[in-house]
């Protein structure tokens, strides 16, 4: 038994350094040249935030000529329509689509974005979100970044959260996933990615056929898209730089953030295998990790093994997030890294299980 949770240990470490590799392996090429970009966010009854990010955007510190807007409204009830018709009277390169009706085959958001790319002039796309807060250089950033052989680009969206250890918490869980979307990225591999910081081509797009086959489910326009792309692209990059971070909104209440972690869990079993596989086993492991704390607290586990296999487990873990937050000037948010440990199993555990099997709601 104590050789098995060596041996599971071990694999464990394994799979992280993986990822500490592809995050150090990612080459740094830069695009010098100016290139067309049609920025897509698909908004629905997002009046309060809206406003500040339309302001964002248009003020970008790349040339006008060289980026169009579109806003998806996707059957807002607010003033959505209205507050973006009102930044078209002085805005060109700013287009509105209405969303009367919900498309059967892309449910979520995917109807949208699905209407704003059929009307995209270029063939960048790059997105984000309505309660986005991108840099004024962002749009210089992708460009930077999207050279010739290039098909797929994110960025890091850290949260913004009043409390500031609070802030630092949830943070840090986040760097988690964004460590894990670069360390993918050094090998070419699409695993998980946000929608709040990335951008494609629009021929791989099409070359995909778009959400087919993905359009039924309520989530999954960054991760399942990516994925999908994954095969067919020929280049991925991930942006660590300052500006090109977008920040985004917290949730409101615990609601929506029960319901947000359950959708991101709820994409599971529409993984890829390899995927499915490796998300399985860090799933057994953390159960695995827990069972052998309690076999320590009744003596089944000596202090000194059980030592051995907690600090294999914290210095891959502080590896990761250690260079990933080096790479993009955060290394405060390990403040929280004692406490994080503490309780992220669980967590993962309850969210990975309510996701799969649970219900949650989509939003209003």
């Amino acid at each position: 038994m104590l050789a098995f949770l060596f041996v599971i240990s071990f694999f464990y470490f394994g799979i992280i350094s993986f990822f500490i590799v592809g995050i150090l392996i990612l080459k740094k090429e830069f695009n010098q040249h100016p290139q067309k970009i049609s920025v897509i966010i698909a908004a629905r009854n997002e009046e309060k935030y809206l406003p500040e990010l339309l302001e964002i955007l248009i003020n970008q510190s790349y040339k006008k000529d060289d980026y169009e807007i579109i806003v998806a409204d996707d059957r807002s009830t607010d003033r959505t329509s209205e507050i973006v018709k009102q930044f078209q009277k002085n805005n060109s390169n700013l287009k509105l689509v209405k969303i009367h009706k919900e498309n059967k085959e892309l449910i979520g958001k995917k109807g949208a974005l699905d209407a704003a790319i059929k009307e995209a002039k270029h063939n960048i796309l790059a997105f984000t979100d309505a309660d986005c807060k991108p840099s004024l250089n962002w749009l210089l950033e992708l460009n930077k970044h999207f050279t010739v052989d290039t098909d797929f680009i994110a960025g890091y969206s850290p949260l913004i959260v009043r409390n500031k250890f609070l802030s630092f918490l949830k943070n840090l869980e986040r760097v988690s996933i964004f460590a894990i979307t670069a360390g993918g990225f050094g090998w070419n591999l699409g695993i998980t990615c946000t929608a709040r910081n990335m951008a494609y081509r629009k021929s791989l797009f099409n070359k995909v056929n778009g959400f087919y086959g993905i359009g039924y489910l309520s989530s999954g326009d960054d991760d399942l898209m990516l994925q999908k792309m994954s095969k067919y692209t020929k280049k991925m990059n991930f942006m660590f730089s300052r500006d090109s971070i977008v920040e985004s909104f917290d949730k409101r209440n615990l609601q929506e953030h029960a319901d947000l972690e359950s959708r991101r869990a709820s994409k599971w079993k529409y993984y890829p295998l390899s995927i499915k596989l490796m998300t399985l086993f860090i799933f057994t492991y953390y159960i695995i990790f827990l069972l052998s704390f309690i076999g320590f607290i009744f003596n089944y586990i000596s202090t000194v093994n059980f030592l051995y296999i907690l600090l294999i487990k914290i210095i891959s873990e502080f590896l990761l997030l250690l260079i990933f937050l080096i790479k993009i000037q955060r290394k405060r948010f390990l403040l929280a890294f004692p406490l994080a440990e503490l309780i992220y199993i669980p967590y993962f555990i309850f969210f990975g299980l309510k996701g799969t099997f649970g219900t949650f709601k989509w939003k209003n």
